[in-house]
């Protein structure tokens, strides 16, 4: 699981970067892209939340998760680059 626990660090590493990004920005903008980042906030803590289980559960479960956590990190990802687009002048 080191290879995966890997690729998962350095993702979320660099979902966090771009969280951070938009969350500077967004507190500059309209209330829709609040509202939106509002939503993508709920979705980065189930991340987040998700992970920390992921750490805990049992070795038969990787795969499951490994799909799990990449579909959200992927949904994530796919929203702050479009909040990303929205906020850039």
């Amino acid at each position: 699981m080191s290879r995966l626990k890997q690729a998962l660090h350095n993702d979320l590493q660099a979902l966090e970067l771009l969280r951070d990004e938009c969350v500077l920005q967004a507190h500059l903008f309209q209330a829709d892209a609040r509202s939106k980042l509002q939503e993508l906030e709920q979705r980065w803590n189930e991340l987040k939340a998700q992970i920390q289980r992921a750490q805990t559960v049992a070795v038969g479960a990787e795969s499951e998760i490994e799909t799990a956590t990449g579909l959200l990190m992927d949904s994530l990802k796919a929203g702050y680059a479009d909040l990303r687009r929205v906020l850039k002048p």
